[in-house]
């Protein structure tokens, strides 16, 4: 899916994040390419590096811009986005906090961020490049941190 310049430091991280929850989904299946610890350990390093402040750049630069200029803002997508972000905060906690070995857990984030992306990017994004100024979504561009891996 094309997607406006600005939002690219967003779609890189959901990059990212797509590929690692499709291995999260195979952990504990004949489909496992990472073992259970090293995808907690991948999860973690992304996490810290990228995660978290992705869902912070969205919350506190993309939709207020979205709420601010939308003429015909989705309120149930904005609403969705925000209790995922929390969905996937929990089970992160709950992963980097557990002493034993959490697979289906892990299979259940790897899932949820599998749909949370499909759903930022295919329903919230488009509607966000649709209604949101361009002037205010290349403004917002400077403002979201650069992924890690890709420097985007």
């Amino acid at each position: 899916m094309k997607r406006h310049e600005s939002l690219y430091p967003l779609s890189h991280h959901h990059h990212h994040a797509l590929v690692m929850a499709v291995n999260m989904t195979q952990v504990g299946t004949e489909k496992q390419k990472h073992s259970y610890r090293d995808m907690l350990r991948q999860l973690i390093e992304f996490w810290e590096k990228d995660g978290d402040q992705h869902f912070h750049d969205e919350e506190t630069v993309l939709i207020p811009l979205y709420l601010a200029y939308g003429e015909e803002v989705d309120h149930e997508s904005v609403k969705r986005m925000l209790y995922e972000h929390a969905q996937v905060r929990g089970y992160v906690h709950q992963l980097r906090h557990s002493t034993r070995a959490m697979t289906e857990e892990m299979q259940a984030l790897g899932q949820l961020l599998q749909d949370h992306i499909r759903f930022e990017e295919r329903d919230l994004f488009p509607k966000v490049e649709e209604q949101i100024p361009e002037k205010y979504l290349y403004q917002a561009n400077g403002q979201f941190t650069r992924d890690s891996y890709s420097g985007f």
